[in-house]
Formats: C-alpha cells, sequence, structure tokens
C-alpha cells in the first residue's frame, strides 16, 4: 500500500513539475546582416536596386520589409526611433508579401534565410516629372515571431550619373 502511495504521489509530482516548464521568453533581436546596396552606392533611375541579405534570429524570423525614401533634410535613422520627413521626392515599401508574389518563398519560422532580389526599381520619373536626384535612405526592417523588431539602415545616393547595375 505504501508503494502504491508513493507510486501515485511520484507520478502527480511529475506531471505537475512538467507542466509547469517555464516558456521561453523571446526578447531577442533578429539580426541584419546587410550585403547589398552598400554605403553610398549609386543607383541610376529607372533601374532595380540590387538586395543581398542575411537574416537570422534565436526562434524563428516572422517577415521583412524594405522601404526607402528622401533624405534631403538630413535626418537619421537610429536604433528605437524612426524619422518623419516632409520632404520626400520618392517612398516605396516592398514587403515580403511583395516578394513572395514573385515566387521567393516565405520566412516564416525559419531561423536563418539569405535574401537576394532584384525586382525593386527605382523609378525615372514621378507624375511625369524627373526623378529628384540625392542622398536617400534604404531601410529593412525584420521582425521575429515573438515581435521583436530591428533595422538597418544605410544611405544610398540616386543620380542619373550612376552606372547601370547588372543582374548577376
Amino acid at each position: 500500500m505504501k508503494k502504491l502511495i508513493l507510486a501515485t504521489v511520484l507520478v502527480i509530482n511529475v506531471v505537475i513539475f512538467s507542466s509547469c516548464e517555464e516558456k521561453q521568453i523571446d526578447s531577442q533581436k533578429p539580426a541584419i546582416n546587410l550585403k547589398t546596396p552598400a554605403e553610398d552606392e549609386l543607383i541610376k533611375p529607372g533601374t532595380e536596386i540590387h538586395f543581398d541579405a542575411m537574416l537570422t534570429d534565436d526562434l524563428a524570423l516572422r517577415s521583412y520589409k524594405i522601404n526607402i525614401h528622401a533624405s534631403f533634410d538630413g535626418h537619421t535613422h537610429s536604433a528605437g526611433t524612426r524619422a518623419v520627413t516632409d520632404s520626400v521626392a520618392f517612398e516605396k515599401t516592398w514587403t515580403e508579401a511583395d516578394f513572395i508574389k514573385l515566387g521567393d518563398e516565405a520566412i516564416f519560422g525559419k531561423k536563418e534565410v539569405n535574401l537576394y532580389h532584384h525586382h525593386m526599381t527605382i523609378p525615372a520619373e514621378i507624375g511625369g516629372k524627373p526623378l529628384k536626384e540625392g542622398h536617400y535612405h534604404f531601410i529593412i526592417y525584420c521582425t521575429d515571431e515573438a515581435g521583436n523588431e530591428s533595422f538597418l539602415a544605410r544611405e544610398i545616393e540616386i543620380s542619373y550619373n550612376a552606372e547601370e547595375h547588372l543582374p548577376h
């Protein structure tokens, strides 16, 4: 009888302690290794911008997006802030869904993904007017499954004197 009681208590303790396992809390932001475009890279209007990046997370990635906008007013992007500008000559955001429509795979649930795109065209004109040349910000945002977001910003220069990029 004592063995039965001891065995029952042991089983109950195992069930209680196994159901009280700590869930891992993800507070680590995903990492972004942006290979291209390079800092201060020249991009010719009307051409596609080359984008190559490695995204990693300790548990699982969720999504990413890319934004390009003018930086004529000299604003910057530092960790934890997002700049607002009223001097935008060109601004566009490409979401992961845009790239998936073109045949790319989703990154959801993966720990590491290498992205390589040539699907982002810098317009030569907007509303019939030539695109304003100058400095622009190229920003990639990455979010993990827990909702942690990181971003990386590069300055690029849009110029009609830039050489046209050739696909690799």
